[in-house]
């Protein structure tokens, strides 16, 4: 059974202004200064989703709205809101009793954050900053829950500097930045054996940047909630196959008349989780919770006597999903995938990728 996606309904400022009983130019007011976050359509346009008004009006974000939704579709358990803790001023946003022991969430969401922007004018871009400025944040919000299971929730929907879907960036943040190792003979010199890809480097936030120890053990992990386009996904398989039956590209008007004809399939979106597990955590999260059929783990385990961080659980419909695109070929890079449509385009010649 899948979650039911609450589908965003937008209102125009005077509907809202309706609906709270206020003067339409108290709601311009408030969208002029940010107080109530929107759409700008044009220039003397807004659009409010409901989602929007809904977080206003409670006081919680959007992140704090769709993570009690995902408590309630998979019975996370009784979500606490602020709850207090003996011995500090500091509130943490949730916390749930788990049969093992208290588990405490802070979820935090990357909209208008300007520590992404700061100093941006240009040259390389860091893109652990905005996942390592989020952990940063968490570890002085958790620091007087020493003894506690402490989970960091990430929410990102609109700012494209922070990417919290892809393992190889927030794993990144959390244990050193992504690259690789080249053995070198110190006597001759010379290289002396393969290359080690995806080794951690510097900078994780769960090391001390110094003694090189692990810190910020408190947090047990950091998840990732995500609104997951699944049916964009499933009208791009349909393409596909569609495609590869008729030895032919879809044209971009037959693809918008099979969206067309089943929108609300391609708008389909479902609320999962990816959650990257620290290693070095006092209290580990349970792995009993966080596996819902689109859910993702990533921890780490022992292979041939080395620990590795690796995928350690997929939920059972992602699992098919990813099966039928690579069965189809969509997991490939864009220049195979060109070269496939290719050879489609010229009766099955052989057709080569030139990069």
């Amino acid at each position: 059974m899948f979650m039911k996606d609450v589908a965003d309904v937008y209102l125009t400022p005077e509907q809202v202004a309706a609906k709270l009983e206020l003067n339409v130019e108290t709601i311009y007011r408030w969208l002029r200064t940010r107080k109530l976050r929107a759409s700008r359509i044009s220039q003397k346009a807004w659009r409010i989703s409901e989602r929007e008004l809904a977080s206003f009006m409670r006081r919680q974000n959007v992140s704090e709205l769709l993570f009690e939704e995902y408590a309630e579709e998979y019975k996370l358990g009784r979500l606490e809101h602020e709850p207090i803790f003996p011995g500090s001023t500091r509130r943490v946003d949730y916390r749930v009793v788990h049969p093992k022991y208290s588990l405490w969430f802070e979820v935090k969401e990357f909209e208008d954050d300007p520590a992404l922007f700061v100093g941006r004018g240009g040259g390389a871009f860091d893109p652990y900053l905005g996942v390592r400025t989020k952990i940063a944040k968490a570890a002085e919000k958790f620091r007087d829950y020493d003894d506690e299971c402490c989970t960091l929730v990430l929410f990102n929907e609109r700012t494209n500097l922070a990417e919290i879907c892809t393992p190889r960036i927030v794993l990144g943040a959390m244990l050193g930045s992504v690259g690789f190792s080249v053995p070198i003979n110190l006597t001759t010199g010379m290289q002396s054996g393969p290359v080690v890809d995806n080794v951690f480097m510097d900078g994780g936030k769960m090391f001390h940047p110094h003694v090189k120890t692990p810190q910020n053990t408190t947090i047990s992990a950091i998840i990732a909630l995500e609104r997951f386009n699944v049916g964009q996904r499933e009208v791009q398989i349909e393409v596909e196959k569609k495609e590869q039956a008729e030895q032919r590209s879809v044209s971009l008007a037959e693809r918008l008349a099979m969206m067309e004809a089943d929108r609300e399939g391609y708008e389909r979106r479902v609320l999962r989780t990816i959650v990257y597990e620290n290693p070095h955590a006092k209290k580990p999260l349970p792995d009993d919770i966080f596996r819902g059929p689109f859910d993702e783990r990533w921890g780490q385990v022992k292979e041939q006597e080395k620990e590795v961080i690796k995928k350690t659980f997929i939920g059972q419909e992602l699992q098919k999903l990813n099966e039928t695109e690579h069965e189809l070929g969509l997991d490939q890079n864009p220049f195979m995938r060109h070269a496939r449509r290719q050879q489609r385009r010229s009766g099955n010649r052989n057709v080569h990728a030139e990069i």
